[in-house]
């Protein structure tokens, strides 16, 4: 009996010792991403601080993150602005038209009817023009999934009419952890809405200047150290704007080409890794 006991125990330790062989790989390709963390929706969400850090997870995926960047190769980095049409849009505008760089605005429907013609500028200076719902309220969003559905057609349907544009490129509010759930995302993608989040985090909403362009850098080197292209989430702040050059300067001093998001390429997307949950459940 204690013969057969100890072979047990030899087979369960060798069985475990297999299995943590089987994870190592993946502990080590977690540690090559920054993603999503403390993200604007952490300052309104205490209960977010508990969610795992998304540093962790390893499989957020898209075709612009796939593969390794040649040290000789042109470098390609995404910006992206959340939350205009703003009095800072123009200005950011004139700072990417006078490095002849490429963007992708998530526009509110509301401020892009405020400001149509602000909308039309970023059309015509060539950027990709995408959809940031409705209310940017957390409750109101994410009430259900045609609550969220029908924010981004408004959206949608509101740039159509000003610009022509139908866009599917979409970005919801806060980012699409915690609240995205896979029946919200089901409906989006059944509807043809692309989902864009980011890999690098500006902080713009609550750093100072030098503390955004620090902390946006240093992400930016981090991930093409390991061979990921930056997505880099900004917003139409005049903050944001009056920096923005500095920036600039630097992707164009190492070798960056600042692109739209294309329709075409596979969305970056946060993974949920029981990290969601719908907020209707929540007391």
């Amino acid at each position: 009996m204690k013969k057969l006991i100890l072979f047990i125990f030899l087979g369960c330790l060798v069985v475990f010792y297999a299995c943590s062989k089987d994870l190592e790989p993946n502990d080590k390709t977690a540690e090559l991403y920054l993603e999503y963390k403390d993200s604007p929706g952490a300052e309104f969400h205490p209960e977010y601080k508990d969610l795992p850090d998304s540093r962790k997870t390893k499989s957020d995926k898209s075709e612009a993150n796939n593969g390794s960047v040649s040290p000789n190769a042109e470098k390609t980095v995404y910006l992206t602005f959340d939350d205009g049409p703003t009095s800072a849009t123009t200005d950011i505008l004139d700072t990417l038209h006078q490095f002849n760089a490429k963007a992708t605005f998530f526009m509110l429907e509301p401020s892009m009817r405020e400001s149509p013609e602000v909308v039309d500028k970023i059309v015509e200076q060539g950027h990709a023009v995408g959809l940031h719902g409705v209310t940017h309220d957390i409750n109101h969003f994410y009430k259900s999934e045609q609550s969220a559905l029908k924010e981004i057609t408004t959206a949608q349907e509101t740039l159509q009419q000003i610009t022509g544009v139908r866009s599917n490129l979409i970005r919801t509010p806060y980012g699409s952890v915690p609240y995205l759930t896979k029946s919200y995302r089901e409906v989006l993608d059944s509807n043809g809405f692309k989902l864009w989040d980011w890999n690098v985090d500006s902080r713009d909403w609550s750093l100072s200047s030098d503390q955004y362009l620090d902390t946006v850098i240093g992400q930016i080197e981090e991930l093409v150290n390991a061979g990921v292209i930056p997505i880099i989430l900004m917003h139409d702040k005049q903050n944001t704007a009056d920096h923005l050059s500095i920036l600039l300067t630097y992707l164009s001093e190492h070798g960056f080409q600042t692109k739209k998001i294309e329709e075409n390429i596979q969305p970056y997307n946060f993974n949920c890794y029981q990290r969601c949950y719908r907020l209707s459940t929540q007391e």
